[in-house]
């Protein structure tokens, strides 16, 4: 893993498929300092955690266009990189 440098902003995996919602979250993770990577789909976002770009930490959208974003948090864990769910669904659109 990559030792950022002391002027690296932490980057963020934004993993979400809802095109305005991740230019939100993208905008608001950039004015708070943070360098944000985005990802649409589960083979795009274990890409990412799979490649060479420093990943510090990840959000992650559940639904995914009627596809789970689990197994995006199984590599994440996997790597050691801290992450959490996001859904409009609530708690009882989780399993």
């Amino acid at each position: 893993m990559n030792v950022p440098a002391p002027t690296d902003p932490p980057r963020v995996l934004v993993v979400e498929d809802e095109m305005f919602v991740a230019m939100l979250v993208e905008t608001i993770l950039t004015q708070a300092g943070y360098r944000v990577l985005k990802a649409a789909r589960v083979d795009a976002a274990i890409a990412m955690v799979d490649g060479p770009e420093r990943i510090d930490c990840a959000l992650l959208d559940v639904n995914l266009a009627g596809v789970e974003v689990f197994p995006v948090a199984v590599k994440l864990r996997e790597a050691g990189v801290p992450f959490a769910f996001a859904s409009g669904y609530g708690r009882e659109g989780l399993p």
